[in-house]
């Protein structure tokens, strides 16, 4: 038995049964009330994916799985669709691994609910009826609700309509300002990262100055290929380009720097350095008394005020 959720624009909402109980059906606005003999035979043909769908893979298999598990033992719950304006078509609410199944059994009709509902209906129950299944991946969710926000007045309405949190629908909208090299493996397999982990990536990138993005960009592209291999988990990635730029800025600014030797009798007694960030003069104690830094000091203004008066 599936949970149960609410979805904009119902007048009821409750549980699906495993039986095509039309009494316990979804019912949206203006639906008139179902009877036992609202279930239609619909002609595969006539009927077309919903355009909101969220999931991007219908691996082979599954469908295949569920086409033996219905040649078996019937189709449990019939599909949900919706009548195409006045058109002899239909569009899918819920329901497409079912309506693959049924091609892939070479059927020529399917049963089905036929819904009156919007499109923003539409949209929101394609994605709740993906996100209650643990295969569903946070990649595809996000997409999904990108291409049906337009369809909602705000973006607080729409997370209240997916059932969202609005700082988790925010989380799902990450994906998108992640580098493109990591969008096109997510296209290819978009369990590769969760909303958090993608959230987390975004964050420390937005944090790096323009002059060391690629250097960034080259530490996420190692960090991706060891997920991959399996040798470090996705949610130590964002730390992991932390911790390397932060060495990377240290090799960089030492190559960068550079320091002559205070040596008097042999002895090294400081050191003069000067780097992108300034310069550095440096004395190991004891060597300057009170005395001698107010004068070293008098020096160095004396010749910055030179400098600067020219």
């Amino acid at each position: 038995m599936k949970k149960s959720f609410t979805v904009s624009g119902l007048v009821d909402s409750g549980t699906i049964q495993n039986k095509p109980n039309a009494s316990n059906f979804l019912k949206f606005k203006d639906q008139s009330d179902f009877t036992s003999n609202s279930v239609l035979n619909i002609p595969l043909s006539k009927i077309e994916p919903n355009p909101y769908q969220p999931r991007r893979i219908f691996p082979q298999n599954e469908i295949e799985k569920l086409a033996s598990s219905i040649s078996e033992v019937g189709l449990l719950q019939p599909i949900a669709v919706r009548k195409q304006g006045h058109q002899d078509a239909y569009q899918i609410i819920a329901g497409e691994r079912r309506f693959k199944a049924f091609e892939q059994l070479n059927k020529t009709e399917i049963p089905g609910f036929v819904f009156v509902c919007d499109d923003s209906d539409l949209a929101v129950m394609a994605i709740v009826e993906n996100v209650n299944r643990e295969d569903l991946s946070d990649y595809e969710i996000g997409k999904a609700i990108r291409a049906v926000e337009m369809l909602f007045p705000s973006k607080t309405r729409l997370a209240e309509a997916c059932g969202f949190q609005r700082e988790d629908m925010y989380r799902y909208f990450s994906f998108e300002d992640l580098p493109e090299f990591l969008i096109e493996k997510l296209d290819v397999n978009p369990r590769l990262l969760s909303r958090n982990a993608s959230s987390e990536i975004k964050r420390v990138l937005s944090k790096i100055g323009p002059e060391y993005y690629d250097l960034a960009i080259v530490i996420l592209k190692n960090a991706i290929s060891l997920l991959e291999n399996n040798e470090i988990d996705q949610t130590k990635i964002a730390q992991h380009i932390s911790l390397s730029m932060k060495n990377s800025m240290l090799e960089i600014n030492d190559t960068l720097t550079k320091r002559d030797e205070f040596i008097i009798d042999g002895r090294k007694i400081g050191h003069f350095s000067s780097s992108p960030n300034g310069v550095t003069i440096k004395f190991i104690n004891g060597i300057l008394d009170k005395e001698k830094k107010e004068q070293l000091q008098s020096i160095i203004n004396n010749f910055l005020n030179e400098l600067i008066n020219k």
